[in-house]
């Protein structure tokens, strides 16, 4: 497996998303499950709030729209100032997409992610992005998961990829929250060279946590896609400690 997080934490998290997808009770509720959120949805209430108070795009008009996403597998949500009830994981989403339309403008018509989850970050930036093909890139489990999911809504061309990447292609916009930094450093490189070298832009989520394990550092990955992209991070929420965001452009 190409994942370096630990086993105790990975086998727990891909059993729930695979019985989130062959059964209906699983599938209402596996946002709340721990194993689950040990993952993902474990974004606190707190952050949630700072995440909101950084959106810089107008998302007022489509509130509706993005709160579908918290329809499905009973999420823990909150009240939040001016928008309601709402998990902080969808509010975290409407925020990458703030990050990428102020970065890279909203005409993009390819894009590709690797370590798509359960499909959410793709389901909000529909509200927003008129994409033709979005590519899911994750292990099957979780891609199991992601067809189930993103099926009960009504969004463009879908496709979805185990870690066997055979084909190569170009995109308007790579993205992974995350993913990417925690995956092993041969898949780190394929998906650099397959994927984030051909698209025209790219927009990662990095942590350094699994730098002992022999993941690039986010100073590594930078220097590597300086050769093809200009590049810019920063800390998240403004401080340098924090887990990278990080914006290419093609040259």
């Amino acid at each position: 497996m190409s994942w370096t997080l630990q086993d105790s934490a990975v086998m727990p998290y891909l059993e729930v998303c695979h019985a989130a997808a062959v059964n209906t009770d699983y599938f209402n509720n596996f946002k709340s499950i721990g194993a689950y959120r040990h993952v993902l949805e474990h974004v606190s209430q707190e952050e949630g709030q700072l995440y909101l108070e950084e959106i810089e795009i107008d998302y007022e008009e489509k509130l509706d729209e993005i709160k579908k996403n918290d329809t499905i597998g009973n999420p823990v949500t909150f009240d939040y100032p001016n928008v309601g009830t709402m998990s902080p994981t969808t509010i975290r989403y409407i925020k990458n997409v703030s990050d990428i339309i102020n970065k890279f403008g909203a005409d993009m018509k390819s894009i590709v992610e690797v370590g798509g989850g359960y499909g959410g970050l793709c389901k909000v930036m529909s509200s927003f992005i008129n994409f033709d093909n979005y590519l899911l890139i994750d292990l099957e489990e979780c891609n199991e998961l992601s067809r189930k999911y993103l099926s009960e809504f009504d969004l463009p061309t879908l496709s979805h990829r185990g870690e066997e990447i055979e084909v190569e292609e170009n995109f308007d916009l790579f993205i992974s929250n995350y993913a990417l930094s925690e995956c092993n450093r041969e898949t780190q490189m394929e998906y650099i060279n397959k994927f984030v070298k051909k698209s025209n832009n790219f927009y990662l989520m990095h942590n350094d946590f699994h730098v002992d394990n022999g993941n690039m550092s986010h100073q590594e990955f930078v220097e590597i896609m300086s050769d093809t992209h200009d590049v810019e991070f920063h800390g998240e929420h403004g401080v340098e400690s924090n887990p990278k965001v990080m914006y290419g452009t093609i040259k």
